[in-house]
C-alpha cells in the first residue's frame, strides 16, 4: 500500500540549574490518528493528505505554532492546535509535575510531527506547543545523572519486536533507588500507573465512530502496519541513555602525587 500516515509526538526539555543546561532531554510516542475507530492492530490510514497551513494558539499556559494540517474533504482528520491544546499539553503537563520525575527537570515543548509512508516527516513540517514557564517534576531529592532512567516498555497484539516501543524517563530523584541500588518498588509500580495514565490521556475517544479517533501505537519501518498499546510494563533496574550526557563539559579536580 502507499500513503499510509501516522503522527509522532515529542517532549523535550532540560534541566533547572545552569551547570546543566547545556543537557536536554526527549521522548516520543507514535500515534495512530483517522476518522473512524482504530482496529488492535492494522494498516496505518490512508485518509486524506497532509497539507502545508499555518495555524496558531495562544493560552495561559503556552503557546502553540502549527505548519501542517490534515484535511479530508470538507472535514480535518486532526487540527494540530486542537489536539496539543486539548489532549497533549494537559497530558504531558500532569505526566511530568509528579513525584515519578525529579524537581530539577523540566518540560519545555510538545512537538506534533506528521509522518509520511516513508517514516520522514512531511515536508519538515510540525506543531509546537511551548510552556510559557517549564514544568517540573516534584521529587526534591537530589537529581540523578542525566543518562541514568527508567524504562517504560509498551507491549501491542504484533507479535515479536515489531509489537514492542519504549521510552526512557526524564532523571527521577535519587530518594527513588532501593537500598541495594535497585528501582524503589514504589517508583516501578508508580511509573506504570503513570504510563497508563498517559497513554489514555493522549487517545480521543468520540461517540461518533466516523469522527476523529487517536490512539497511541508502535509502529516502525516500512511504516504500514502498527499495534495498539495495550500495556506498560516497568522494570526494576535502572537504564542508561547515554546521548543525554553529550553536551556537557566536565570539570575535574587533580591532585599531585608525593612520594617519600
Amino acid at each position: 500500500m502507499a500513503n499510509e500516515k501516522s503522527l509522532y509526538l515529542v517532549a523535550k526539555g532540560g534541566y533547572a540549574d545552569t551547570s546543566i543546561s547545556a543537557e536536554t532531554w526527549q521522548f516520543g510516542i507514535r500515534l495512530w490518528a483517522d476518522l473512524s475507530v482504530p482496529a488492535d492492530e492494522g494498516t496505518l490510514p490512508t485518509t486524506g493528505a497532509f497539507a502545508d497551513a499555518h495555524d496558531t494558539a495562544s493560552e495561559t499556559d503556552w503557546e502553540i505554532d502549527s505548519e501542517w494540517a490534515w484535511p479530508d474533504a470538507l472535514i480535518s482528520v486532526i487540527t494540530p492546535v486542537d489536539y496539543l491544546n486539548d489532549q497533549a499539553g494537559p497530558a504531558l503537563s500532569a505526566f511530568i509535575n509528579s513525584e515519578m520525575v525529579s524537581a530539577k527537570t523540566q518540560l519545555e515543548t510538545v512537538t506534533l510531527y506528521p509522518i509520511d509512508d516513508t517514516g520522514h516527516v512531511f515536508h519538515g513540517r510540525k506543531a509546537v506547543l511551548t510552556y510559557h514557564t517549564p514544568v517540573t517534576g516534584l521529587d526534591s531529592s537530589n537529581m540523578q545523572p542525566p543518562e541514568v532512567s527508567c524504562c517504560l516498555s509498551w507491549q501491542t497484539p504484533q507479535p515479536g519486536r515489531r509489537g514492542r516501543g519504549r521510552i526512557y524517563m526524564p532523571p527521577a530523584g535519587t530518594g527513588e533507588i532501593s537500598t541495594f541500588g535497585f528501582v524503589g518498588s514504589a517508583h516501578v509500580s508508580g511509573l506504570v500507573t503513570a504510563g497508563q495514565t498517559l497513554l489514555a490521556a493522549l487517545a480521543v475517544e468520540s461517540i461518533d465512530s466516523s469522527a476523529t479517533h487517536v490512539r497511541p501505537i508502535v509502529t516502525g519501518s516500512p511504516w504500514t502496519h502498527y499495534g495498539v498499546i495495550q500495556s506498560v510494563r516497568v522494570g526494576h533496574v535502572w537504564d542508561a541513555q547515554r546521548r543525554r550526557r553529550r553536551s556537557e563539559l566536565e570539570a575535574y579536580a587533580s591532585g599531585d602525587v608525593t612520594y617519600g
